[in-house]
């Protein structure tokens, strides 16, 4: 399981680069919500292709945003 969590956070983060290089959004803070809001949905079909459900993505999921998100308003 903690493998499955570790590949995910790793598919994650390359998401979220992904997703913040190919905006368009000249705000920054635009940027980052939009890219926020846009997580969920990557999440929700993750799970759906994976054998893992929200409770065991929901503290990475939080970590892996919040610490993004920090280190891009820096």
């Amino acid at each position: 399981m903690d493998d499955m969590i570790q590949q995910f956070e790793k598919d994650f983060k390359a998401w979220l680069e992904n997703k913040y290089l190919l905006s368009g959004e000249p705000d920054q803070v635009k940027k980052l919500n939009n890219i926020e809001k846009a997580s969920d949905e990557y999440v929700d079909q993750y799970i759906l292709e994976t054998n893992l459900i929200a409770g065991d993505l929901a503290l990475s999921v939080k970590h892996v945003l919040d610490d993004f998100i920090k280190a891009k308003m820096k």
